[in-house]
């Protein structure tokens, strides 16, 4: 069976073999042992009593028949409390001249932090061979049911950040365009910097002024606010969830930013929080995403269950163990599994 669950710093090992596979782009997974294990110290304190306003609860995907990593997501609180966050926004401009009787309509990008002290959902990462139906499903969708449990502690503004375009030699063109202009770096080592030393550097080098999109070459401007390949199913897993894009984009890449209100948000309000009785009942057809609702101790899983007419939620004994569910009619909280044509079977990035 798969369940989600915290991470520990004795996944350090395992994470660092995912972030192998993730490849370029992913600040959030980074390739370096000092940056993993201060990202897993951090999620260690997060889910104890003593959270600091910024803080990463990162979750991983486990298959307990054979005790390995196969997938990851986070949540991302107080964004850009210590180090600035810093997006593009994209902005249209018209101009009209009266002498020449003729408008003119173009675009500008610029550099804001809109999503400061934002809650921020990303690091949604599945293993290829385990790409199924409902399993990217249940990555993204455990942040949610995880807020819902904790809503106090993550903010009503809720963001995510898609990847961008990035060619098959690892090279963005926005950031050849743009970017690479005022830093003396490659793509990558830029992403890198971020992932590993923060982003202080974007407002020691980067102008303030807005930049005009008509300036840049159709390569980079084709590439605003589109996702890559990999990123796509992720971004129509969160726009189903009620997630908008408005406008933001990455710096770095040109990837869409979307937000939403963490009350908007569809899981929040369709998660319902119901005591277990355990059954040995086989007719139990109804599929749910079922967590714990302990964030100290943080599971969750896909299972078949039944509601019954006191509105308490029938379930297996193996489920009920794997949830570490303890004393008479513990408390869950379940959502249904999103059904569609194209079942969604697993994505890459946010």
């Amino acid at each position: 069976m798969l369940f989600i669950r915290p991470s520990k710093l004795s996944d350090l090992e395992a994470l660092l073999l995912l972030s192998a596979q993730v490849g370029g782009g992913m600040t959030s997974m980074p390739t370096c042992e000092a940056s993993w294990r201060r990202k897993l110290q951090s999620s260690e304190q997060a889910f104890s009593d003593h959270a600091a306003p910024q803080s990463c609860y990162f979750l991983v995907l486990e298959d307990s028949s054979n005790g390995n990593i196969v997938g990851t997501t986070a949540i991302y609180t107080g964004l850009g409390l210590t180090q600035p966050f810093y997006s593009y926004q994209r902005r249209a401009i018209t101009r009209q001249s009266d002498s020449l009787k003729t408008k003119h309509c173009s675009e500008s990008l610029h550099l804001v932090e809109h999503f400061k002290g934002a809650t921020e959902v990303g690091s949604l990462f599945l293993l290829p061979e385990y790409r199924l139906p409902g399993i990217g499903q249940m990555l993204a969708r455990a942040r949610y049911l995880l807020m819902s449990d904790a809503k106090t502690r993550f903010s009503k503004q809720v963001m995510a950040e898609l990847r961008g375009v990035v060619n098959n030699d690892n090279k963005s063109p926005l950031w050849d365009a743009l970017g690479s202009k005022f830093f003396n770096m490659e793509f990558q080592a830029a992403v890198n910097v971020v992932a590993t030393q923060g982003s202080t550097f974007i407002t020691e080098l980067l102008p303030k002024q807005p930049i005009y999109v008509e300036l840049l070459p159709k390569s980079a401007r084709d590439t605003l606010s589109k996702p890559n390949v990999q990123s796509a199913p992720a971004l129509r897993m969160l726009e189903k969830e009620g997630f908008l894009h408005s406008g933001f984009i990455d710096l770095f890449d040109g990837g869409p930013s979307v937000e939403a209100q963490l009350e908007d948000i569809k899981t929040v309000k369709e998660s319902q929080l119901v005591s277990v009785i355990g059954t040995e009942d086989s007719s139990t057809v109804d599929e749910y995403y079922i967590s714990n609702a302990s964030l100290a101790d943080f599971r969750l899983i896909k299972a078949y269950g039944r509601i019954n007419n006191k509105g308490q939620l029938l379930l297996d004994q193996k489920a009920i163990a794997q949830l570490k569910l303890k004393g008479a009619n513990p408390k869950v909280r379940i959502v249904n599994v999103m059904k569609s044509k194209q079942q969604n079977s697993g994505s890459q990035a946010a």
